[in-house]
């Protein structure tokens, strides 16, 4: 009995602590999960109160259907002809910060620490390129009001977090099948995009058809996420990306009118889409809580360990940073996207999918995912201290620029009062030194 209520009492604060972290991120732009790293370092690691051996066996699954989630919550959220629109330069930058800083992470791996290449891959295609969508989507709105950014950082976070996934389920299938065919991984990475994009789209066509006919019965929504998984688990079995095919669902449900448009059958699912919007970012909120927890419950608290992990942490972050650099110089150039070009290097803060994935290779028992952990959490941790000291920055300026406006503002009202009250003075004497008639 104690247990249970020992368990209750934990998953009530961690609720509350979420809550608490998330309403302070709004507030200040910090994240909020990197309070719930904390907490799950706290109760794990440092004070024993739950172990970490007994979550492993739910970890992966509980990480899969989390990323799911956050995907299919930020599909919705995307407005499908800015998408197309935007979607030439956000994949030059995708392609351009992923595989480079990939590429460059795993070199750093290999050369400075010494790990097997193939290693270094699957670290690379955990860390290289990644920008979380939950922050990105965020934070962009608070900091500027050009809708060309705040969609370019947005579609990025969702796009690197696609390929950063495709990438470690071929290096980590690789490692773990023994197979050494470079054609083969690159054959495998293109079908895994297709399928999931061209079944997606099959999928969320015919879904959407069946949600307009069911829109006015109870439970919709718990129906929907059926639907959600069932799309998953066709695309995986067909050889696609899952997770792509659940990206393109939520982003048509979050376009329907386009849909029916294509179709040529009106959709009336405004209510309905309304609905599973704010069920959806509960849900997300939720899972994402608990994940986060969790990725510090896995956290390994050696002294003789951390200032090592938190070194090659502050490497990989300065490889991450100067990559990113270049790829948006490149990829905003001669648009109008370039004058904000700092301010998008430095939104780089990570989070969901390099945890998800850090744990998965936990779960799949590489020998060095302890080590991969470790140095996760502290890259997520100083890629969001940059984020949200860049925000700060930003949010200050603002406010100091907005401001001095104010005042500027007040000034030249109080002249032209001034100015008019002297004329009406002017005026008057003229009136009265007229000579009468």
């Amino acid at each position: 009995m104690i247990d249970i209520v020992l368990a209750f009492l934990l998953i009530a604060g961690i609720i509350f602590f979420g809550f608490g972290a998330e309403i302070f991120f709004r507030k200040t732009g910090i994240p909020h999960f990197l309070f719930l790293i904390f907490i799950g370092v706290l109760i794990g690691p440092a004070l024993g109160l739950v172990s970490t051996s007994s979550f492993i066996p739910v970890m992966g699954i509980f990480a899969e259907f989390t990323l799911m989630m956050v995907l299919f919550y930020n599909g919705m959220q995307m407005d499908i002809k800015d998408v197309i629109s935007s979607s030439s330069r956000t994949l030059l930058q995708v392609v351009l910060y992923v595989l480079v800083s990939m590429i460059a992470v795993a070199a750093v791996a290999h050369l400075v620490f010494g790990w097997d290449t193939l290693e270094a891959l699957i670290f690379g295609s955990i860390i290289g390129g990644e920008t979380t969508a939950p922050v990105m989507m965020r934070v962009s709105k608070l900091l500027t009001d050009d809708s060309k950014t705040i969609t370019f950082l947005s579609l990025e976070s969702v796009m690197n977090s696609i390929l950063l996934v495709v990438m470690f389920s071929v290096f980590l299938s690789i490692y773990l099948t023994g197979s050494t065919s470079f054609n083969g991984a690159l054959a495998s990475i293109a079908s895994n995009i297709s399928v999931g994009v061209v079944a997606g789209l099959a999928l969320a066509i015919v879904w959407l058809l069946v949600l307009n006919y069911l829109k006015d019965y109870r439970y919709t929504y718990v129906f929907t996420l059926a639907l959600l998984l069932t799309t998953f688990v066709l695309v995986s079995v067909a050889g696609g990306s899952g997770l792509m095919a659940v990206l393109v669902f939520g982003i048509l449900l979050g376009n329907y009118k386009s849909v029916g448009a294509w179709v040529k059958k009106e959709l009336k699912i405004e209510d309905l889409k309304n609905q599973l919007k704010g069920f959806q970012d509960e849900i997300s909120f939720l899972f994402e809580t608990f994940f986060f927890v969790f990725l510090g419950l896995t956290f390994i608290l050696q002294p003789s360990t951390i200032e090592t992990n938190l070194l090659a942490g502050l490497l990989f972050v300065a490889v991450l940073i100067v990559v990113r650099y270049v790829s948006v110089n490149i990829s905003t150039k001669g648009s109008s996207l370039y004058k904000n070009r700092n301010l998008i290097t430095l939104m780089c803060a990570q989070g969901t999918t390099p945890a998800i994935l850090a744990i998965v290779t936990l779960t799949s028992n590489l020998p060095l995912a302890g080590s991969f952990i470790n140095i996760v959490v502290f890259v997520i941790l100083i890629t969001n201290i940059i984020t949200s000291l860049a925000s700060y920055s930003v949010m200050r300026s603002v406010r100091v620029t907005a401001k001095v406006n104010n005042e500027e503002d007040k000034t030249v009202a109080k002249e032209q009062k001034a100015i008019a009250k002297k004329a009406k003075e002017e005026k008057k004497q003229t009136t009265a030194a007229r000579p009468e008639a």
